[in-house]
């Protein structure tokens, strides 16, 4: 797919430029098509973009009766509030346009209410309206982007790439607030004839060289920005810093070599391809998702592992399991649907705001019942579990600060049989527990595990290195001794 590139002196003229070439084109279009339907975008130069279509005297050469505006994402708040993208092209574009602009012809996304009390509620209102105005292809779906080389609310790595099927999406957990949003879906961005990519700055150059080269989508959501029939970017000089083209305007195609991937880009790629080995149902997407909206840190285990703590329970045999650092129970419920009708999982997290989250998740995907989610420090725990005689684990799971795995290993010895499978997880820190004098105390912790371990009277282990989606660690395997 050629992708046309053209380079402006700075964001303000990128701005004009915009609206200018905006106003020409629905003019042309007009001139032999109508309903004509726009996608807006917000942003700062997507913004200054639509009050300069505002001030221009040619904005009265389009019927503005026959336009259609739409947005390609949204903030979900309520409606009115000042940070929707809805309501700052109000201010900037179409209060000025009065009469001229019909009501019924902006499409807005649905804001928070009782009737739409989530994203997935307005994206399913927005594709009811998108239906019912016939599923219209764009004439032009204009796109910001940000540093991340994010578009819409299509993040890097976030659930919603993948979505199909569908012309919107819900949006948990946005790396920019605020954390829930409402999205096109690639599916709808493709329908649009032309889209245009608008990016300004020297903190987008990297992203914007990285989707001209081809990037991954999963890497670089603005790669995926494809028009059916013309893609189109408009950026200003100090956004082409990373592409070694001229600083001055260009209205040739560009030609850019593709960029080589990196092993991380790979590693992600390979992990995609894999991932219809690995389906996740309602209830897992739920525990991400709600893991995602309390705030808790994103280092939970990918699909992939946790369908590999699953297999490995269930070739164990393992009855009871005992984890350590339950995060908001994602890798808690792949073990937890490991287990046989009489089995039982004991998960100690020293959180009580996590443990909360995890355990409503528990609750909400049915395995509560096999599940006794122990609050408080793992060491305390570990040591009343031992005291009150605990029969003993089949399988542990030690997912916690890493700077205490020599102690945790130690008293887990107290809670295990002989034949016990133990597994240590983010034991490789891409690769740091080479340096003897690294100053993460987690990486000292996997060293004191590794002296620990060496030659250990009642543990057989070895470390695994994995690659993919989480980037480049690995875990340790262990077997109490007979």
């Amino acid at each position: 797919m050629t992708r046309d590139v053209v380079v402006h002196p700075d964001a303000r003229v990128l701005a004009e430029s915009v609206a200018a070439r905006l106003l020409t084109h629905l003019v042309d279009v007009q001139s032999h098509r109508s309903p004509v339907h726009v996608v807006l975008t917000g942003g700062t130069v997507g913004i200054a973009s639509l009050a300069a279509v505002a001030a221009s005297p040619v904005r009265d050469a389009v019927d503005w009766a026959g336009v259609h505006l739409w947005w390609g994402d949204e903030r979900f708040l309520p409606e009115g509030d000042p940070d929707r993208n809805e309501t700052q092209a109000r201010d900037a574009l179409i209060d000025a346009l009065g009469e001229a602009l019909p009501t019924e012809n902006v499409h807005a996304m649905p804001g928070p209410s009782d009737d739409v009390p989530t994203p997935e509620a307005s994206a399913d209102a927005y594709a009811q309206t998108y239906a019912a105005a016939g599923s219209p292809a764009f004439d032009v779906l204009l796109l910001g982007m940000g540093p991340d080389g994010h578009i819409a609310s299509l993040f890097p790595g976030h659930d919603a790439l993948g979505v199909s099927g569908r012309p919107t999406v819900g949006v948990h957990g946005s790396p920019k607030p605020p954390p829930e949003r409402v999205s096109l879906t690639y599916d709808a961005i493709h329908t649009a004839r032309e889209v245009w990519v608008v990016a300004a700055g020297s903190e987008k150059a990297a992203a914007v060289a990285s989707a001209l080269r081809g990037a991954p989508v999963s890497t670089t959501p603005a790669a995926g920005a494809l028009g059916s029939e013309r893609t189109l970017w408009l950026v200003d000089i100090a956004a082409t810093e990373g592409l070694g083209t001229p600083a001055a305007l260009s209205t040739t195609p560009a030609a850019f070599p593709p960029a080589v991937a990196t092993q991380a880009d790979l590693w992600t790629r390979v992990d995609h391809y894999f991932d219809a080995l690995v389906p996740e149902d309602v209830a897992l997407v739920d525990t991400r998702h709600s893991a995602t909206a309390a705030g808790l840190p994103d280092i939970a285990v990918a699909a992939n592992q946790g369908k590999l703590l699953h297999l490995i329970a269930q070739a164990a045999g393992a009855r009871r399991i005992l984890e350590i650092g339950t995060l908001g129970g994602y890798s808690t419920l792949w073990l937890a649907r490991a287990l046989p009708a009489d089995g039982r999982l004991t998960t100690l997290e020293l959180e009580p705001e996590h443990a909360r989250v995890a355990s409503e998740s528990l609750t909400r995907a049915g395995v509560d019942q096999l599940v006794d989610v122990l609050v408080g420090p793992a060491a305390d725990t570990l040591d009343t579990l031992a005291g009150d005689g605990t029969e003993p684990y089949d399988l542990v799971f030690i997912d916690a600060d890493k700077e205490s795995i020599p102690r945790y290993l130690e008293q887990t010895l107290a809670l295990t049989r002989p034949g016990s499978v133990v597994i240590v997880d983010n034991v490789v820190r891409g690769g740091a527990v080479l340096d003897a004098q690294h100053p993460d105390e987690r990486v000292q912790g996997v060293r004191a595990m590794v002296d620990l371990l060496t030659d250990h009277p009642r543990y057989d282990a070895t470390v695994i290195q994995t690659v993919g989606t989480k980037g480049y660690d690995g875990f340790a395997l262990l077997r109490v001794r007979d």
